[in-house]
Formats: C-alpha cells, sequence, structure tokens
C-alpha cells in the first residue's frame, strides 16, 4: 500500500482490482470531472498506451545499458591488446639492437 494510492487501492480489507479501479475512475471521470462517455474511453485507451509505451522505454533503457556495457567491454579489451602489441613491439626493437 501507497500513500499515493487511490482511496480504492487503500482499503486494506480488499485486494485491488484493476476492474473495479476503471470503474471507480470512469465514475470519478464522468460525475466529478464531467467528462462524457466518448471522452472517457479515449482518456482510458490513452493512458494504456502511456503504461506500455513506459514499459518499453525501461526495456530500451536496459537494452541499451548492457549494450554499453558489452561496448565498454570490448574497448578495454581492444586497449589492452593494443598496449599489448606496442609493449611486444618496444621490446622486440630493444633485442635487435
Amino acid at each position: 500500500m501507497n500513500a499515493n494510492d487511490p482511496p480504492e487501492r487503500q482499503d486494506l480489507g480488499k485486494a485491488w482490482n484493476p476492474t473495479e479501479s476503471e470503474r471507480s475512475d470512469r465514475r470519478r471521470m464522468r460525475e466529478v470531472l464531467g467528462i462524457n462517455a466518448a471522452g472517457i474511453d479515449v482518456v482510458l485507451r490513452l493512458r494504456h498506451q502511456m503504461i506500455a509505451l513506459q514499459a518499453r522505454v525501461r526495456q530500451l533503457e536496459t537494452e541499451l545499458a548492457m549494450w554499453e556495457a558489452g561496448q565498454n567491454t570490448r574497448l578495454l579489451r581492444h586497449r589492452e591488446t593494443c598496449f599489448e602489441a606496442s609493449w611486444q613491439e618496444m621490446t622486440d626493437s630493444e633485442k635487435r639492437s
């Protein structure tokens, strides 16, 4: 339970029911905000789309973080390889001298 949850979610005696919550939201939009049925359908559809898009953004952020971590790992390996190669060149040139 979160203090910011709507009152219907704060009732400790009931489990939260998304269908009941949507019914309550529809009633509140109609009675308190004065939105007609078509407007309520649009608001709820847009809310569902926004929730889906937020989930997709979180997924893409996770994928990007994983990709960046992989890129950093490859970059470190490349630098180590280059350093080792330059070190080998230095020791080979000293042996020839």
